[in-house]
């Protein structure tokens, strides 16, 4: 069965001599691994299109049976010209790519949570929303595309062992939290928000996701990223 679909590279690595592995998160299909021949020659002029997040159009032969898929075809859908430019957004993009590829099942379709990393890196090429807000927005998304969407209503977070029941008391941090669970960005003022209420959200995100979701506390650049989030 021939699959066409949108994509977004999350991780790329040597294989053999001269193929690429690469991970991609697909809007029709899901994460889907793939096996590129030959990229790593000189005459393939294929292996760009797989670097992490790249917005691609791939097409290929899909076999259920088999746990890499071959490419057929790719090109790029929209090239990303301004975030190399910046350090901070590279490395807290490495860092929603490498939660994706860890949250997500083989050939199991998210296309809510496509859109989503789509518009997050958006965000971030377009320069339209502070890095840190759009790497919290992610964050929320994650967990409630995952199917543990913060409840500041019912008291779960008290069981959870966060160390961060302060931020409940917190007014200004309950109306951003209430804010981005809602999906109401442009209500968020980054700049008015204190040095200690970005830290409370940043710690209270990062723990509701290693409370969840087993083996989030041992991703590097999730660690890095916290300490980029949480950077006075």
């Amino acid at each position: 069965m021939i699959a066409n679909t949108p994509a977004i590279v999350l991780k790329t690595f040597p294989y053999g001599e001269t193929s690429l592995i690469s991970r991609c998160f697909t809007k029709e299909k899901g994460k889907v691994s793939f096996i590129i021949k030959g990229a790593r020659s000189k005459k393939n002029p294929i292996a760009p299109y797989f670097q992490p997040l790249s917005f691609i159009q791939i097409i290929y032969n899909e076999n259920q049976k088999r746990d890499l898929q071959i490419v057929s075809k790719a090109h790029f859908i929209k090239i990303w010209l301004k975030i190399s430019q910046s350090l901070k957004k590279m490395t807290l993009l490495q860092s929603i790519l490498e939660i994706t590829d860890f949250s997500l099942e083989i050939n199991d379709p998210h296309p809510a949570l496509f859109e989503s990393l789509l518009e997050v890196i958006e965000f971030y090429e377009n320069d339209s929303i502070n890095s840190n807000l759009a790497f919290w927005i992610y964050e929320t998304v994650i967990l409630s595309e995952m199917g543990f969407q913060i409840d500041l209503e019912n008291g779960g977070h008290e069981s959870r062992g966060h160390g961060l029941l302060k931020i409940m008391d917190e007014n200004q941090c309950r109306y951003i939290l209430q804010n981005l669970i809602k999906k109401d960005f442009e209500k968020i003022s980054y700049k008015n928000i204190s040095p200690r209420e970005k830290k409370l959200i940043s710690n209270y995100l990062y723990n509701e996701l290693c409370y969840h979701i087993e083996g989030f506390d041992r991703l590097k650049s999730f660690k890095i990223a916290k300490n980029i989030l949480n950077e006075l």
